[in-house]
């Protein structure tokens, strides 16, 4: 029923936001529920570069990174009735995020960054954060990605939800 209704618009829904925010989490649950194909960005990039991210980081720096993020974002967005999780950083690259604005049904997953910091604090695979302070990190992040953040069509404050929380606030504000 949902999947007939959500395939109406022909729109791909896409989830944004810092690492962290839960955008993997909230889209396979999403994808499930509504019975849709689910793809995160950053699993597409490792299967076509046969390594991890922070691999591709170390080795290649980056801008060579964010290339590869543009070149398999703009051929996952081609797709119909997906769920798409974006990188943190996918949606500053102009021709993705107007794609995403004209085309999508853009959510960003918005949590406190008390929260995000205490989530990745454990994680190895995060290379923005390697040896780094986490939590002036995502200050620094925050100043920057927030202004194009809040341009997405949906702001879902994740901060103190639980996933069935926010993926029934997610289907009230698409009416699916």
């Amino acid at each position: 029923m949902s999947k007939k209704r959500l395939s109406q618009t022909k729109k791909n829904i896409v989830f944004l936001g810092h690492m962290g925010s839960g955008k993997s989490t909230i889209g396979r649950g999403l994808s499930k529920k509504l019975g849709l194909d689910f793809y995160d960005t950053d699993k597409e990039i490792e299967k076509e570069m046969g390594q991890k991210i922070a691999k591709i980081f170390d080795e290649s720096g980056e801008s060579i990174f964010r290339k590869i993020e543009r070149k398999i974002t703009l051929k996952l967005l081609d797709k119909k009735n997906s769920i798409i999780a974006l990188g943190g950083g996918g949606f500053e690259d102009l021709k993705i995020r107007k794609l995403i604005l004209n085309k999508c049904n853009s959510i960003w997953l918005k949590c406190d960054l008390n929260i995000l910091e205490k989530r990745c604090r454990v994680s190895k695979k995060r290379p923005l954060l390697s040896n780094k302070n986490i939590k002036a990190e995502f200050e620094r992040l925050n100043k920057i990605r927030q202004k194009n953040y809040s341009k997405a069509k949906f702001t879902i404050d994740v901060s103190k939800k639980n996933k069935y929380q926010i993926i029934k606030e997610i289907t009230d504000a698409l009416k699916i």
